[in-house]
């Protein structure tokens, strides 16, 4: 009887973890089989988590299609008919001419279907986290979604489904969500929900990101430090442009746990607190891992782990991570894990005291901090000289080992960074 009680006691401690997957986003590939947003990313996740038991241990759900009057919350009704139509058979020989119409984009007969899917599935497990049905959820999705604006897709991108998320949660009053924070760990810039949520105070965005001076993609102004929102959503907008360098450079960096954990405690921590969002949504890129052949970043998954750990003290634990970049089919599924095990609570997680971030980082979180001091006076203190005095060389010598027992494969441990604006898709590739 007693042992019974216990594990009645467990079962009711025990968090409630969301998990989404289904194999009909698979149908949205690229005629070339290399292309890195391929149907692969999503398999390699659940047969890691599969492998480690830990489907039995969520509730997992099929992908359910969003609606329309959803997507047109935040999309234009041109770009909606667009996705919805592009898939049948009387656009088969529009869709070469029309996807390259767009900035890195294809389209197949299984794009509609697929990112009706992805779209559906985090507004269903946003919602049931909102209500409580569930504690958290990660939602394995593509095609990925924050690239894509109101009128276009791109970056891969065709419905924006964490913004799309978003405002289904703010229109349904019922649920008593007024302020969200979306955190977008991508290494690109989410240039699409930062534009979609410009003058909301109602939603925090939060990016952090390769800017290189607005010459890593997306390109251009829109991931810098100055571009913090307009009118009723001034200060609403926080952008960490990372200045990574140019590979070969002598002052090229690869940014890595210690830096994204430095991002965290002096800005967006400090900002969350005064913000006190009802739930978070997190643009869950995984580009910016160890390995990646887009990123050229350096998080190991113990880094992610750390990362989402710092923020499941907001929110009473309310977080939704919905499956954006991530290219290197290794470290994403690796990665991936050890976010659901998070969630799950599995086991605890320790930061590094040894690793420091490169002083262009501490360059970065200082002009940060300066520009959104006026909206966020927590930020206006500077920071220890003692503290941004401790910065690492400009060469770091990491093991294929983490400390999580994750291990990069061989031929991966060394450079091997594609810009995503040099991804030559031709005609062909792009159908």
């Amino acid at each position: 009887m007693a042992d019974q009680t216990n594990e009645s006691q467990q079962q009711q401690c025990r968090r409630r973890v969301g998990l989404v997957y289904d194999e009909r986003m698979c149908k949205h590939s690229a005629p070339d089989p290399e292309h890195p947003e391929k149907p692969e990313r999503i398999r390699a996740i659940w047969n890691k988590l599969e492998s480690a038991g830990i489907p039995q241990r969520c509730e997992v759900f099929s992908a359910k299609e969003v609606e329309d009057k959803n997507i047109e919350a935040v999309h234009s009704k041109v770009h909606t008919h667009l996705i919805k139509t592009i898939s049948s058979k009387r656009m088969a020989k529009q869709r070469n001419w029309m996807a390259a119409a767009h900035d890195s984009i294809y389209f197949n007969e299984g794009s509609s279907e697929s990112a009706y899917l992805a779209a559906g599935s985090v507004v269903e497990v946003a919602e049931k986290v909102a209500k409580g049905e569930l504690n958290s959820a990660f939602a394995i999705v593509r095609p990925p979604g924050h690239h894509a604006e109101r009128d276009e897709p791109m970056g891969f991108c065709l419905y924006n489904n964490v913004a799309i998320a978003t405002q289904s949660l703010l229109d349904q009053k019922e649920l008593g969500i007024n302020k969200i924070l979306i955190v977008d760990w991508d290494v690109h810039h989410g240039n699409g929900t930062q534009k979609m949520f410009w003058k909301d105070p109602r939603v925090l965005f939060f990016s952090v990101h390769r800017h290189e001076h607005g010459n890593f993609y997306p390109r251009g102004d829109d991931g810098s430090r100055f571009m913090i929102g307009e009118g009723p959503g001034l200060g609403y907008n926080i952008n960490v442009p990372w200045e990574n360098g140019q590979f070969g450079d002598a002052d090229y960096v690869e940014c890595g746990d210690a830096d994204y954990v430095a991002a965290w405690d002096h800005i967006l921590i400090p900002v969350a607190k005064e913000f006190k969002p009802d739930i978070i949504l997190i643009s869950a890129g995984f580009d910016a891992a160890i390995g990646d052949p887009l990123g050229g970043c350096r998080i190991t998954p113990n880094g992610y782990a750390i990362l989402l750990k710092k923020l499941m003290e907001f929110s009473e634990g309310k977080i939704v991570l919905a499956l954006e970049g991530g290219y290197n089919l290794h470290s994403l599924a690796n990665s991936v894990l050890a976010c659901v095990e998070l969630l799950l609570e599995d086991k605890p997680i320790t930061e590094s005291t040894d690793v420091y971030p490169f002083e262009s980082t501490w360059r970065v979180i200082k002009a940060v901090r300066e520009e959104l001091s006026t909206y966020w006076p927590v930020l206006a203190d500077k920071l220890p000289e003692k503290l941004t005095s401790r910065v690492a060389p400009l060469v770091q010598t990491y093991s294929s080992e983490s400390n999580d027992g994750y291990t990069l494969p061989e031929d991966l441990q060394e450079d091997v960074t594609i810009p995503l604006s040099k991804l030559k898709l031709t005609e062909d590739t792009r159908a």
